[in-house]
């Protein structure tokens, strides 16, 4: 009886040492994981943002701040241009008959005045327009004399009046024919000058005298000494390098601001300090099917024979059509990462980081889009200490 009570109590002692044991371990927790990017990390522009500064650090920092002004500016548009020969100041040399080139009177690069002799032409075409004008020349002359006859003795009523109408007749038909010839000649290019030496010379050469229509500089030969070519062939093209055509490709969005008589700066690509001035001649209605631009219409006078036809130039074109203008000075800008920012005066103490969106960077200004009103002021000294303070005020805030 004694034995089982013993082993009873050794069995209750057992039970409750694991008991007390059980109720020492140390239970386990749930730990949530922390899956937010790291406060430095953080972007502060998606709200806003207040630096307030101590009346010391105020006094130590000593920032200045600027006033912004709306304004109403003309716009200015930046395009590239190309430019070209002018029109009326460039021409294609071409032979309006068909013929053989018996001599080249000038060569590339060559200065030519208007009516100077650039090429001969030996042509049977040539010879037989010249002969035609001869006869009917002669024809002519032969019908004036005997008309003028006819006249005479209708007057002393020798001939009758059926003689006289019958020899006017002739007389108009020959000049019709002298006429028809003499625009033959025209047409190829013949001066007056030389068919006029075609009545006064027994003999002449079937040689048609090619001539410059306009003055300015051989650009290109086509032909040879000797070549056979046919009519309308190009021979040659002489460009007048005094007066220019730049054309400007201006964005779809840019170009309802563009119209003629707009004032454009035109510089060098490699040098924008060499510039010239000009103005919008025309702007074309339809899209460049190459460029998907509006094309923009100068014509210049060159300085100093710049700029050359196939010369590549910037444009800064300065539209009319004024918008209210915000601008900043550049020293006021700053970025994080790629938003621009700025540092908005609230009070004496207190600045606010703006996020804005900038429209244009030019020289020392900044012309802004959208973020700043009139009548604000920004910060345009200290700014990065300013944006150090912003970031240590994010960063305390997480």
């Amino acid at each position: 009886m004694n034995t089982k009570f013993i082993h009873l109590g050794i069995v209750m002692i057992l039970f409750s040492f694991a008991a007390c044991n059980s109720g020492n371990e140390p239970k386990e927790e749930k730990v949530a994981v922390e899956t937010d990017v790291p406060p430095s990390l953080k972007d502060g522009t998606d709200k806003v943002v207040a630096i307030k500064l101590s009346d010391k650090e105020r006094d130590e920092l000593s920032i200045k701040t600027e006033a912004i002004k709306s304004e109403f500016v003309d716009h200015q548009i930046l395009a590239p241009g190309v430019v070209f020969p002018s029109p009326g100041h460039s021409s294609i040399i071409s032979t309006p008959i068909n013929g053989q080139v018996t001599a080249i009177k000038v060569y590339e690069g060559n200065r030519v005045n208007k009516g100077q002799e650039l090429f001969r032409i030996q042509s049977l075409e040539y010879g037989n327009l010249v002969s035609e004008y001869l006869q009917a020349y002669a024809q002519e002359s032969f019908q004036k004399s005997r008309l003028a006859r006819l006249e005479q003795l209708v007057e002393e009523r020798i001939s009758s009046t059926s003689e006289l109408e019958q020899a006017t007749a002739e007389y108009q038909r020959a000049s019709a024919s002298l006429k028809s010839a003499y625009a033959k000649l025209r047409a190829v290019g013949v001066p007056d000058s030389e068919i006029a030496k075609f009545s006064d010379s027994g003999n002449f050469e079937p040689t048609l005298k090619i001539v410059a229509p306009i003055d300015g500089v051989i650009e290109k030969n086509f032909v040879e000494l000797g070549q056979s070519v046919n009519a309308l062939e190009n021979l040659s093209r002489v460009l007048d390098t005094h007066e220019v055509l730049i054309r400007g490709y201006v964005s779809p969005g840019d170009a309802v601001l563009v119209e003629p008589g707009n004032l454009v700066e035109i510089s060098k690509r490699e040098q924008e300090d060499v510039t010239i001035k000009g103005k919008i001649t025309s702007v074309n209605p339809g899209l460049d099917e190459t460029s998907r631009s509006v094309v923009v219409n100068i014509i210049i006078p060159s300085e100093d024979g710049w700029p050359k036809p196939g010369e590549n130039l910037r444009l800064a074109i300065t539209s009319e059509s004024q918008k209210e203008t915000v601008a900043i000075q550049l020293q006021a800008l700053t970025y994080d990462g790629d938003q621009p920012i700025v540092f908005v005066k609230k009070d004496a103490n207190t600045f606010e980081r703006r996020p804005i969106e900038v429209e244009q960077i030019k020289g020392d200004f900044v012309f802004v889009a959208s973020g700043l009103s009139a009548g604000e002021e920004v910060a345009v000294t200290k700014v990065f200490s300013l944006k150090a303070l912003s970031r240590f005020d994010i960063i305390s805030e997480e």
